[in-house]
């Protein structure tokens, strides 16, 4: 039942579906400047605790997971060190995330540490790509992942209960508006515009 909840949120944020509800108690500094229209995806508002870590976690582990693959299968010096800082970030993110999960006033499970079915299916198609066409995928997957990323962090930055998660949500969102901006920059469609 979970898995199949995740999935939905997952999906929802991939077609960027999700309701909107009003922005709550957050300033503008700390949950990005980018809107729907900029990322593709509405943000995801309504989500608990343990939906947002596990949705935030799960990000994170895909994007190490592919960048370290793109580390060897990258035929690009600018998708690789596009893939450092990913990964930098990424693990980041992820200790910060579950850093947080933990106070004096409560405890939130910690999220597995399996990717879901749609981020392992992602990770197979990748390792699977001729080399000729991984960098392109590597590139298309990462930005499909922060756009649900993006959806996530922003909806609870705007309406998430826990403080601590609502905190990490909102610092997280620009950075992943800056990952979003630097990925779109190397597609092979921004750079013939160039």
């Amino acid at each position: 039942m979970k898995r199949a909840v995740f999935a939905v949120l997952l999906g929802t944020a991939a077609l960027g579906a999700a309701a909107v509800a009003p922005a709550q108690s957050t300033t503008p500094g700390t949950t990005g400047s980018y809107s729907s229209l900029n990322v593709g995806a509405a943000p995801i508002h309504g989500l608990d605790a343990p939906a947002f870590s596990a949705a935030a976690s799960d990000a994170n582990q895909f994007q190490i997971a592919a960048s370290r693959l793109s580390l060897r299968r990258s035929q690009r010096s600018d998708v690789k060190d596009y893939a450092r800082r990913l990964i930098s970030e990424s693990r980041t993110s992820q200790q910060t995330l579950m850093a947080s999960l933990s106070n004096d006033q409560r405890k939130i499970v910690r999220p597995t540490t399996r990717l879901s079915a749609d981020r392992a299916s992602m990770l197979r198609m990748l390792r699977d790509t001729p080399r000729s066409s991984f960098d392109n995928l590597y590139l298309t997957q990462s930005a499909q992942v922060q756009q649900g990323n993006w959806a996530t962090y922003k909806g609870y930055a705007e309406d998430g209960a826990d403080q601590s998660l609502k905190q990490v949500a909102g610092n997280g969102v620009p950075i992943i508006e800056q990952q979003l901006q630097q990925g779109n920059a190397l597609l092979p469609s921004a750079l013939s515009a160039n």
